[in-house]
Formats: structure tokens, C-alpha cells, sequence
């Protein structure tokens, strides 16, 4: 097994690349902990607004998720995955959408 780290500071992306039994695998990790900080900072201190708000911030490992199993263009399966408690973290507020 060869296997080769690529840590990127500037986005919180650690990218490894494997080969296995001769397939190769890319995986890809983010420091998702400056997110939920900047989360925190905009619950605490931005008022929302009558007709907008913001209600959250989604890791780009996420969105690439969503991009990979096909819902990243489903707004139903974004309010599933907004709504759901184990995502809570990453709201600034929190409405049920």
C-alpha cells in the first residue's frame, strides 16, 4: 500500500491518496472547526432579518458530498440535512426550515 498526504493549512484539507490492491482511493478530510466558530460568531452577533437570514454555513467537504451522491441541487434534501440535530453546529440560526 502506497499511501501520500497533502495537508492544506489555508483550507483545513487533508487530502490522501492510496493505492490499494491496485485501485486508487482519494480521500479528502476539512478542519471543519474555523466553520463552526464563524457559526457561532454570526448567531451571536447578526440579527436576522424579517424577509432574509442567514442560517447557515455548510463545510465544502459537504457540498462536495452532496455534489458526489446527487442531492446537492435538492433543497428538500438540504433542509433534511440542515434540520437534522447532528448538523446543529453549523447553523447561525435556528428556525426549523
Amino acid at each position: 500500500m502506497a499511501k501520500r498526504t497533502v495537508i492544506d493549512h489555508k483550507t483545513g484539507f487533508t487530502n490522501e491518496f492510496i493505492t490499494e490492491s491496485g485501485k486508487d482511493i482519494f480521500h479528502t478530510t476539512q478542519d471543519v472547526s474555523p466553520v463552526i466558530e464563524h457559526c457561532k460568531n454570526i448567531a451571536e452577533n447578526v440579527k436576522p432579518g424579517k424577509d432574509l437570514r442567514h442560517v447557515a454555513e455548510v463545510p465544502l467537504v459537504v457540498y462536495q458530498r452532496a455534489c458526489r451522491e446527487g442531492w446537492a441541487n435538492d433543497m428538500s434534501a438540504w433542509k433534511r440535512w440542515l434540520n437534522n440535530s447532528d448538523n446543529k453546529v453549523f447553523r447561525t440560526w435556528q428556525g426549523k426550515l
